[in-house]
């Protein structure tokens, strides 16, 4: 009985595809990029695409918290679906409810409520947080694609001259 050839052996292309290392790759990678946006890709080596989504989504997700104000953009008593959407930024929901229970007022029996922002202001603010949350829903999915795909391995060669 012959032995069995190494992949390598049996397909050349496939040393310019490093194996990932150990089977919680996707799971750690789908956590981070639900904790901080964008960095569930950088766990994987695509730094590029993860300062990307890193950038674009917080920086909308607190846009959004800026134009709305804390109180009535991240609410879950108030806003139950617009928050579940949010809490897909992960840490950034999380920080911007601790901030808003930093912020409440505290009320007695009789005190009106106060102030949070005007009506159309909140709504955009809350239809930001919410757009960034299912923003980051697809990149965790893409990244949850992405985590068991090896990466190619660029070598010199592989580069037209010039170009580093």
């Amino acid at each position: 009985m012959a032995p069995v050839p190494s992949e390598s052996a049996a397909n050349p292309a496939a040393a310019a595809y490093p194996a990932r290392v150990g089977v919680l790759t996707a799971p750690v990678a789908g956590f981070l990029a639900w904790l901080v946006p964008g960095l569930g890709h950088l766990y994987i080596g695509q730094r590029v695409r993860g300062c990307v989504f890193l950038v674009a989504i917080t920086v909308t997700f607190w846009t959004g918290v800026a134009i709305g104000g804390v109180q009535g953009t991240v609410d879950p008593h108030e806003r139950t679906l617009w928050f579940l959407a949010q809490l897909c930024t992960g840490g950034n929901t999380l920080a911007a409810y601790a901030l808003h229970g930093a912020v409440a007022p505290d009320r007695t029996a009789g005190d009106p409520p106060a102030f949070v922002a005007h009506w159309l202001s909140a709504d955009v603010g809350v239809h930001y947080t919410g757009v960034a949350g299912l923003l980051n829903l697809l990149v965790i999915l893409d990244v949850l694609g992405r985590a068991d795909t090896p990466l190619p391995i660029r070598r010199r060669r592989d580069h037209p001259p010039g170009v580093p």
